[in-house]
């Protein structure tokens, strides 16, 4: 994550699948370091001696560690005695996971941190639930949200921490509502201060983080091609911003649509439809590469000199899109595409001496930001749609990819709703080459759009999320599933694994690991299953401020094992083990308060303390065993070996790789 902070640095615009902020503070720790945003973490390069890494990497350390006295102040809030609470941290603290990955520079100990402060923020929220309205009720609820959206603007993964304050709060709001002592007014106040708090102040954070992003990256970079044709306009240094604005007969332009992550239409030799060889396929395909060119020919009957030297293209006129590399006309006609079989498909046909009657297509020009007069096609800043004069139907970007035979591109197709405005339908000229025209100043004729911006390059965040799909028939070695997470079935290298080189694994603490396990989906569910049948019978001999005191600490903390655990079970992407630490906190949490209940149920209250040192000390002394792995080890991974306490692990050996 490293090479993302230098960007901020050097202004280079990126793409990447997660949002923002735990990228800004990262960059932001660098930029403290004094680094200049040269240098930009190529994996395996030397790091030269202006780059203070021990600094950056010592940054991340602290914020990773945050969750330890943040552990401790949740357990407090939700009641934990000290001995409990201290227990609770202690398991943080012991976790050889959460460790390691608090060593490097990556946004995993950024999101523990702000989870852990969400968690924390709303225990101490509910802690002081019967003081409404009052200046410290009011200033945990809005650093829960301030948490909330810090969470969320780190990995979506933060989501699941925002899903489980919000059942939490939807319980407090529907207990509120049937309570006929609080008025309706009272009730209002409620359910405008968790929106504004719990909805507002999370969002509000969420658009600022890409507001910072965008106003730092103000230079091309290696991800703007996915942005729009007005964004990288504006962007110092890109191609798009360095050419005409006029368009005309005879020009050459490339075609962006407005789906995003379909790009420019493009078309090659190579690629062509399986049941008809003539047919290049044209089709969407992302970044700018020599054969997204098109070639303006008008469709118009001309005779003599009739034809003007420049010819503007206006509203409602026909033209020919001839590409430049195979001298093809894009065209559409009766067969059915390979995805949408109600449709027409599109292709690259003919040769300039016999274009066909469907390649002729009308210019529906939609709309133009620029200040310039209107109903004329411009590069950039005019959206405009292409209709078939034969069929009447619309040139639509499709999200759907063709197989292997048409490289995974974005199916493009002439749809037969005609009269849609959906943006598929949508295009602009991107690039235009052109000798007859001077550049354009695009800082005078395109104005930032900020907000479609940051819906833009979320959704394009998505469909790089969707696109990490797990390939069955290979085996990764840093791959897992989320049922062999709980117990620690499948640890991970974190790196080279020669005998000369520095070794770190991905291991938690395995005593910690299969207690909480066996906690939170053996233990804790049967709890209430048992405290069900007793409520049934009327045979329990808790009162009921005792039930709603578990009630409170148990949903926060199974809840959030669950929410954050649960989901990836329907998940296509691919996962890694570090995706189950969140829950893995939670857990830890929950592990101490049912021994603390234990404790209090079987024992006397003096061995409280003594019983928690003993549990605290294995548990140091497991995270010591394996602490080598965590901190790194320079010898013989064979040194370890009796360290590999479960045969699935690939601590020496890797049993799944096939030489």
């Amino acid at each position: 994550m490293g090479r993302f902070g230098a960007q901020y640095i050097n202004g280079t615009f990126y793409h990447d699948l997660h949002p923002v902020a735990g990228k800004l503070l990262i960059g932001l720790s660098e930029y403290v370091s004094g680094h200049n945003g040269s240098f930009t973490y190529t994996s395996g390069a030397e790091y030269p001696p202006h780059i203070n890494y021990v600094f950056q990497r010592a940054s991340m350390a602290v914020i990773g560690s945050l969750i330890v006295p943040f552990a401790y102040r949740t357990c407090r809030f939700l009641g934990f005695g000290r001995a409990a609470a201290t227990m609770g941290a202690s398991f943080v603290l012991l976790d050889n996971a959460l460790c390691v990955l608090s060593r490097f520079i990556l946004l995993d100990p950024i999101l523990f941190c702000f989870i852990a402060m969400a968690l924390m923020g709303y225990a101490g929220f509910a802690r002081h639930r019967h003081q409404a309205f009052s200046a410290v009720w009011w200033r945990w609820l809005a650093f829960t949200g301030l948490s909330l959206g810090l969470a969320i603007s780190t990995k979506w993964i933060g989501a699941f921490v925002v899903a489980l304050v919000g059942l939490c709060t939807i319980e407090e709001l529907a207990i509120l509502y049937s309570d006929r002592k609080t008025s309706v007014l009272t009730q209002i106040k409620h359910w405008i201060a968790r929106v504004v708090c719990l909805i507002c102040i999370p969002l509000l954070v969420y658009l600022i983080s890409f507001q910072i992003h965008f106003a730092l990256l103000r230079s091309r970079g290696t991800g703007d091609y996915k942005m729009p044709s007005q964004f990288q306009s504006l962007q110092r240094n890109n191609v798009v911003s360095r050419q005409p604005h006029d368009v005309a007969i005879g020009s050459q332009i490339t075609i962006r649509s407005h789906l995003p992550g379909f790009g420019l239409i493009y078309a090659n030799e190579t690629h062509r439809f399986p049941d008809n060889a003539d047919e290049l396929v044209a089709a969407g395909m992302p970044g700018k590469q020599a054969n997204n060119w098109w070639e303006i020919v008008s469709g118009a009957a001309t005779k003599g000199n009739d034809t003007p030297s420049v010819r503007f293209i206006a509203d409602g006129d026909i033209l020919l899109l001839r590409h430049v590399g195979t001298k093809r006309y894009l065209r559409t006609g009766n067969a059915k595409p390979h995805n949408q079989g109600w449709d027409r498909r599109v292709v690259a046909a003919g040769n300039t001496t016999a274009p066909s009657a469907w390649d002729f297509w009308r210019v529906h020009i939609v709309d133009d930001v620029s200040p310039r007069p209107s109903g004329r096609l411009y590069a950039v800043t005019t959206r405009i749609q292409l209709i078939n004069k034969i069929s009447g139907c619309l040139l639509t970007a499709t999200p759907a990819q063709l197989p292997k035979w048409g490289r995974d591109m974005s199916e493009l197709i002439c749809s037969q709703k005609n009269t849609s405005m959906a943006e598929g339908t949508l295009w602009n000229v991107e690039q235009v080459r052109d000798k007859r025209f001077k550049n354009a100043n695009y800082q005078k004729l395109v104005k930032r759009q900020w907000l479609r911006d940051t819906v833009w390059i979320n959704r394009e965040m998505a469909r790089s999320n969707n696109r990490l799909v797990p390939d069955p028939d290979r085996y990764k070695v840093i791959e897992s599933s989320a049922w062999s997470w709980p117990f620690l079935i499948y640890p991970m290298r974190m790196g080279a694994w020669k005998d000369d080189s520095i070794k770190y694994y991905e291991i938690g603490n395995p005593i910690l690991w299969w207690a909480s396990a066996i906690c939170c989906i053996f233990v804790y569910p049967a709890q209430i299953a048992y405290m069900l049948v007793c409520h049934r019978r009327k045979c329990s001999s808790w009162k009921p401020a005792e039930i709603r005191q578990f009630w409170d600490v148990t949903k926060l903390l199974w809840g959030g094992w669950f929410t954050h655990y649960v989901p990836f079970f329907f998940f296509g992407r691919v996962l890694y083990i570090h995706h189950v630490l969140p829950s893995l906190y939670f857990g830890l949490l929950l592990l101490a308060f049912e021994i603390q209940c234990a404790m209090r149920w079987y024992m006397p209250a003096r061995a409280e303390w003594p019983v928690a040192i003993v549990i605290i000390a294995i548990s140091g002394y497991v995270f010591y065993l394996f602490s080598p792995l965590t901190f790194g080890w320079d010898r013989p991974i064979k040194e370890l070996a009796h360290l590999q306490w479960l045969p699935t692990w690939n601590l020496v050996t890797d049993p799944h790789l096939v030489l």
